[in-house]
This record gives C-alpha cells, sequence and structure tokens, in this order.
C-alpha cells in the first residue's frame, strides 16, 4: 500500500508541533463552531437588533456600560437610567469596579466580546459536566444557544448569568490546571449578584469546609473593595435604597416562587409570606438532597440542583436567570444512576425551562398577569410548580436512603484523591 506524500509530511512533524496543531483545531470545533452561531443568533433574540451591520439590541450590557461610564462621569450609577430602553442599574457597587472597563472602546466590539465571553463560559461549564470534547462539545454548544431559552436570551440581552455559572463551576468541578483556590469563584460571582452565596452554605454541608470559608472571604473581600472605592453606592446598595426592576413580581417572565405566590394571591402580604416560606423550604432542601448526590457522585446533577434554586428562591428571576438549566440537562440525559423517576421528571422541568411556553402562550403586557384565569395562572407557574415538587420528592427519596451512606461514599471517593492534581479519578 503506496504513502501519500501528505501523509508523508504529517508523519515528519515534530511531536510538539502536531501536538499544538491538535489542540489548535480541537479549540475552534469547541468554541468556534458555537461562536459563529452566536454571532449570527444575536441580533435576532431580542426585538431591534439587525444582522447587517451587525448590531444587536443586548439590553442588558448598555446598561451596564452606561453605569459605569457614568460613574467616571461623577454620577451616580443609581442615579441614571440607559438612554434607549430607560433601565436602571441594579447591581452592588463590586460589580461596577469589575465591568470598569466597559467604559473603554466602541460598543459593537464590547458586544462582540461580550458574546465571545458567553460561549467561553458555556463551553467550560458544558466540558466540565462531562460532554465529550472536540466537535461533539462544538455542536452540543451551538444547539444549546439556539434551543435553551434561558441560554439564548442571557446572550440576547448580554447578562452576566452564563458568566457567573461558569466561575462556580470551576469552583466545584475543577480540573487539573487550578487557577485559583476553591471557593473564589463562588465568591466573586455572589459579589456580583449575591445569590450564587448559596452554594458557599451548599459547600459547607458538604464536607468542603476550606471551599465554604474561601467563598466567604472572597466574597467579604469583594464587597468591602465597594464600600471603599464607592462608599455612597454601597451605602445605598446595602440599604435596599436602588432602584426597583422594570417589571413586578406578577409578570409572567418573572419564574420565581415570589412570581408563582404573586400570581396565585395578588400583591398581598399573604403572597409575601407564602413566598418567604417556601423559599426558605427550597433553600433548605436544595442542599440537603444535593448534598447527598454530591457526596455520592452525581456531581453534575447536584450544583444544578442548588443553581436551579438560586433562581427559584430570588425574588425575581427573569427567564434568562435560569441558566442552571444547562447543567440539568447534561445530567438527566447521560447520568443513568440516578433513579428512573428523576430523570424524567428533570427531562420535562428542563425542556420547559428551555421552551418558557408561558411567553409564547400568555399575554404579558399591561399588567396582564393579575387578571390571570386559573388556567392560565397554571401554565404560567409549571416552572416554580414543578421545581417545588422535585425538591420535595427527592427529600422523601433521601429519607429512605440508608443513613450514613453518602458519607461512606464520599470516603472512599476521597481515599482515591489524587495527591498532586487533587481530582478524583473515575471509578470506571
Amino acid at each position: 500500500m503506496e504513502t501519500s506524500a501528505d501523509e508523508l509530511n504529517v508523519a515528519e512533524l515534530p511531536t510538539e508541533e502536531k501536538s499544538v496543531s491538535r489542540r489548535v483545531g480541537r479549540v475552534l470545533l469547541e468554541f468556534g463552531i458555537p461562536f459563529v452561531v452566536a454571532v449570527l443568533l444575536v441580533p435576532f433574540v431580542i426585538t431591534g437588533g439587525r444582522l447587517w451591520p451587525w448590531e444587536p439590541a443586548m439590553i442588558d450590557l448598555d446598561v451596564y456600560r452606561f453605569g459605569v461610564q457614568s460613574l467616571l462621569s461623577g454620577q451616580g450609577i443609581y442615579d441614571v437610567l440607559s438612554p434607549a430602553w430607560k433601565l436602571a442599574y441594579i447591581y452592588p457597587p463590586f460589580a461596577a469596579i469589575v465591568m470598569l472597563p466597559l467604559a473603554l472602546g466602541p460598543t459593537w466590539l464590547w458586544r462582540l466580546l461580550w458574546v465571545a465571553l458567553l460561549v467561553v463560559a458555556q463551553q467550560s461549564v458544558l466540558r466540565r459536566c462531562g460532554v465529550p470534547r472536540g466537535l461533539v462539545l462544538g455542536l452540543v454548544g451551538a444547539a444549546a444557544l439556539v434551543a435553551v431559552e434561558p441560554l439564548r436570551t442571557t446572550l440576547g440581552y448580554g447578562q452576566v448569568n452564563t458568566l457567573l455559572m461558569a466561575l462556580v463551576v470551576l469552583d466545584l468541578l475543577p480540573d487539573r490546571r487550578r487557577r485559583w483556590p476553591r471557593g473564589v469563584g463562588i465568591g466573586v460571582a455572589a459579589a456580583i449578584k449575591l445569590f450564587p452565596a448559596l452554594f458557599g452554605v451548599f459547600a459547607l454541608f458538604a464536607r468542603r469546609a476550606r471551599m465554604a470559608w474561601t467563598s466567604a472571604a472572597a466574597f467579604g473581600v469583594a464587597t468591602v473593595l465597594g464600600i471603599i472605592v464607592l462608599p455612597a453606592e454601597s451605602l445605598r446598595f446595602w440599604t435596599f435604597q436602588i432602584p426597583a426592576g422594570t417589571s413586578g413580581p406578577q409578570y409572567v417572565g418573572n419564574q420565581s416562587l415570589q412570581g408563582l405566590t404573586t400570581r396565585f394571591f395578588g400583591m398581598s402580604l399573604t403572597a409575601r409570606g407564602l413566598f418567604a416560606v417556601l423559599a426558605a423550604v427550597v433553600a433548605v432542601l436544595a442542599i440537603l438532597v444535593a448534598r447527598y448526590w454530591w457526596l455520592t457522585g452525581h456531581k453534575v446533577f447536584a450544583l444544578s440542583l442548588v443553581g436551579l434554586a438560586t433562581s427559584l428562591v430570588s425574588p425575581l428571576a427573569w427567564t434568562h436567570h435560569f441558566v442552571w438549566v444547562l447543567p440539568l440537562l447534561v445530567a438527566v440525559v447521560t447520568d443513568d444512576g440516578l433513579p428512573v423517576w428523576v430523570r424524567r421528571v428533570g427531562m420535562f422541568w428542563g425542556l420547559w425551562i428551555s421552551i418558557q411556553l408561558p411567553l409564547t402562550i400568555l399575554p404579558y403586557a399591561d399588567n396582564a398577569a393579575a387578571h390571570y384565569s386559573f388556567w392560565q395562572n397554571l401554565v404560567a407557574n409549571v416552572t416554580p410548580l414543578v421545581g417545588l415538587l422535585l425538591y420535595i420528592g427527592l427529600f422523601v427519596d433521601l429519607l429512605r436512603r440508608p443513613r450514613g451512606e453518602a458519607e461512606a461514599r464520599d470516603r472512599e471517593a476521597q481515599e482515591r484523591r489524587d495527591p498532586v492534581t487533587g481530582t478524583i479519578p473515575s471509578a470506571g
């Protein structure tokens, strides 16, 4: 059998060059494919964008840019509204410090860079959740951008949700190249948007005390930095004197537990009290059941439970906040160690969150949610209702399992931990 000249040339390449060539090719597959899809998709996600000249309507990214530009010009970040959509900046002061580079350079460049950052963050999450590298990872990432509404609208709005998820996953599912002490990513994410702090509590209960205290320290340092640099803004934020959101909790786009209670019971004291109780119950149940699944080796499923709980317990959780549906879908598709009923309910919940049918079939303008019928309310609240039932079902299942099973499995895993890299080899 004859060997072609091209084959001889490849064979003669130095091993190091071939390795570099393969890495470059893999990166292009894993990130290039979803990046091209994202660039083509983003102008069509939010009304007002256009493909040529390329100008997506990244509303929230514009809010971030205008907020930090106002800060540098001597105005308070909470005193101004974005020019086009009249939206207020509502993040902690530390987030404004992190976003200061957004004040520099042309808008189109930052939109393109933001798309790239979101794609890199998403692909990092998918890879660490076990999606095979190379072409499969690239195709799965591209499909997720198109099919999963929270990812698609995070991209369209220019939001930070996928970036924060990636910071948390870098801590919880590290690879061999540790970039910082585990817990720093959780703490920084919490300092930018508060609710990721639930992962710090989860780490403490999941026998990862060092990670938990590191996350608390990172959150504290970041928050103190915000106070030192922006004392007036910090006082306003931490004393709840910042502008409210653009829509009330009844709006169907709010899929948190408070959306559930206010749509059924109106803007009443009863609704607020019921939300407080349900939020506390879900937070506790999420930590308890995620702890079990984490310690027994089902880590992707465990972190998805905590991540989705952060959205459910938030007073306002717009559909694009539910990016943690991505690891949930990976877990229920690939983890055959989960009970069948868990995979089925999880799949239904994940697909429902991905499709966001209520925004398609229900009226939502002019305070329409305040006048929904019972059946309209039922459709509007499938996401929080199914989530609540899943956490309760997982807790009942947990009560039936042998006491000490999770701790024993975790001890066995720790005995197999690589002392150099800190990673635990696969049992297979």
